[in-house]
């Protein structure tokens, strides 16, 4: 197998796997690539469940307690919102608030506020302000990956 790297200045990584026939040394490599091989622990009703981290919608931090919602669940995580930061911010994951995070690829829509703040619609419906303070972060992201 050739493996090929090339640095960029700016803009998205991207990696393009060409193959023959799919392996399933390949089809792990790819899965890994899409992070969907990575998994958090969050629990629920007393339960632990491990979930995707590309199905992590957003987490926000409630009084001391970070929470992570997925499409029709939410679970509670030992995490907090500056690890999670630290571990995920290269994956897609944005600061949006002191007490909030958002998965960029899980936004569908995105609105202009007053005050400098964007609404952004997720892909469940709910939608997550963004404050002034991150907005122009986020704005600066977007423009990268055009």
């Amino acid at each position: 197998m050739k493996v090929t790297l090339q640095q960029i200045d700016r803009g998205n990584e991207e990696v393009i796997v060409r193959y023959r026939e799919m392996t399933e040394q390949l089809a792990g490599i790819v899965e890994y690539l899409e992070g969907k091989g990575e998994k958090l622990a969050g629990t629920r009703d007393g339960k632990q469940f491990f979930v995707n981290i590309q199905d992590i919608l957003y987490l926000e931090s409630v009084d001391g307690v970070t929470w992570f919602y997925t499409k029709s669940e939410v679970f509670r995580t030992g995490y907090t919102l500056a690890l999670f930061e630290t571990l995920y911010a290269q994956d897609g994951f944005f600061r949006c608030s002191k007490s909030a995070m958002l998965n960029i690829d899980r936004i569908s829509m995105l609105k202009s506020m007053s005050g400098n703040r964007i609404d952004a619609t997720m892909d469940n419906g709910e939608h997550i302000v963004i404050s002034r303070r991150y907005a122009g972060d986020l704005r600066n992201i977007l423009r990268e990956e055009a």
